[in-house]
């Protein structure tokens, strides 16, 4: 199934109240024969505007950030493929499914308050955008260290007992019936030999240490 494509279109009141040029937009798009299409508000509070220069330069700056935001809602959305696979879900903004913050979209007055400059507003978004790249980034270097402490383990405990943890080896079942000495004159000791040494190492055993 195919997402659906959102398109941001923004009009005048010419004067009027926003819900009934809004009523107007909808009266004039549809079209009941052939509905293709969903009509929703997207409410942006009365912000600071500030001088035309200041808006001049914001436009600039907007277009990079803009990219750069991309960049990391891409980086994420690639993440989550990559772990979770075909069994993981679509993405969600805070809890709530991408396609219904859209189309319920409410301005956070909290994080980004109205009445700063627009290029303060920015800046906070830039950031907080920046701050889950950066988590982003080490979540993934956690989990490729985990990632990597796994196969050594599967490693240790597939291999053979010159390379195998013995502490990996000796469990509780092995050791239910040996008897271990550990003594100031006694300690017992467990040698991993290959199996086409077992004849030698136990003809010597005895020996070993006799001087």
């Amino acid at each position: 199934m195919s997402h659906p494509h959102y398109q941001i279109v923004a009009i005048s009141n010419s004067g009027q109240a926003p819900e009934t040029s809004y009523r107007q937009l909808q009266n004039a798009a549809a079209c009941p024969s052939a509905p293709y299409g969903e009509m929703f508000k997207l409410e942006v509070p009365s912000l600071m505007v500030g001088t035309l220069d200041s808006l001049m330069n914001l436009s600039d700056d907007l277009g990079k950030t803009d990219s750069i935001i991309e960049s990391i809602v891409r980086k994420v959305e690639k993440s989550s493929v990559e772990l979770a696979g075909r069994k993981g879900g679509d993405l969600t903004v805070g809890g709530v499914p991408s396609g219904r913050y859209v189309q319920q979209f409410a301005w956070d007055y909290a994080k980004f308050p109205n009445r700063r400059p627009l290029k303060e507003l920015v800046s906070l978004i830039a950031g907080g955008v920046s701050a889950i790249d950066e988590e982003l980034k080490q979540l993934s270097n956690s989990y490729g260290e985990k990632q990597v402490a796994l196969q050594d383990a599967k490693r240790k405990r597939g291999g053979n007992l010159m390379t195998a943890d013995l502490n990996d080896v000796l469990d509780e079942k092995v050791m239910r019936n040996v008897s271990v000495k550990d003594t100031e004159y006694l300690r017992t000791l467990f040698v991993a030999v290959p199996r086409a040494a077992v004849e030698n190492f136990t003809a010597g055993v005895y020996t070993l240490g006799s001087e």
